[in-house]
């Protein structure tokens, strides 16, 4: 299959995955939107409402985050329990289709706080001319957490470890960084190490499109996004050779 049709059957598995489970059991969307809307609520009451904007940065990337990292368990269901990857392994969709395809699946579960969120973001003072940058960092964090979660789910060998290593990835990946609180609190040496996480040049670049970035050591708008496609290069490149697509 070439380029184009790998891409065609992501987006069918993306929507056999979720939108056709979401037509009979909307309740699965509560978990999506309990912790970001959560931590949005707490830290606007707990700031007066000064932090509002930061709040709703940080769930954006939580949300995109949390849906790329929680392919751990959702991928180790699949190949576990249902045998669906076997059935791609012996299909003309290659690995990275398939990554594509459950990605996919998160994203169009992620779609309705999206709706919300984004809006929001306009409301506050992101300009619209802006939006397709805030765009692209989003999917840059998205496709990011979305490898290594399908990483980790190859070399998972029990269900319940699939879900546990994807919410501890959600939490390295989308609320120790400075995505929820300042970056420029941070200690020096603290902030160095969170520059290797692709959502803290997203939420700086986020904060640089609407004209509140700090003046941070070492960081620009064009080191973010380097960083962003070096990291997402990384862990596609890692997982194309590493993740183990037919189980030994």
């Amino acid at each position: 299959m070439n380029a184009t049709r790998q891409f065609r059957a992501a987006v069918i598995i993306g929507y056999m995955l979720s939108i056709t489970w979401l037509r009979r059991n909307l309740m699965s969307l509560v978990w999506l939107f309990a912790t970001p809307f959560s931590l949005l609520f707490i830290i606007t009451v707990t700031t007066g409402g000064r932090s509002f904007a930061l709040g709703v940065v940080g769930s954006l990337l939580l949300v995109l985050s949390t849906v790329g990292t929680g392919i751990a368990g959702d991928a180790t269901w699949y190949r576990l329990e249902t045998k669906l990857q076997d059935f791609f392994v012996a299909s003309p969709v290659n690995q990275i289709g398939y990554l594509l395809g459950i990605a996919f699946a998160g994203l169009f579960f992620a779609s309705p706080a999206l709706v919300v969120l984004l809006p929001l973001l306009v409301y506050i003072g992101l300009p619209l001319i802006s939006l397709p940058v805030v765009l692209l960092s989003l999917a840059g964090v998205w496709l990011f957490s979305s490898a290594i979660g399908y990483l980790v789910s190859t070399f998972t060998s029990n269900l319940r470890n699939g879900w546990q290593s994807g919410l501890l990835l959600s939490v390295l990946v989308g609320i120790i960084p400075p995505v929820f609180y300042p970056a420029e609190i941070l200690p020096h040496n603290i902030l160095l190490v969170a520059y290797a996480i692709p959502t803290t040049h997203a939420a700086l670049l986020i904060r640089d499109a609407m004209g509140t970035a700090p003046n941070l050591p070492y960081w620009s708008p064009l080191t973010g996004w380097l960083l962003i496609a070096v990291s997402l290069a990384i862990a596609l490149a890692v997982t194309s050779r590493v993740a183990r697509w037919r189980q030994p």
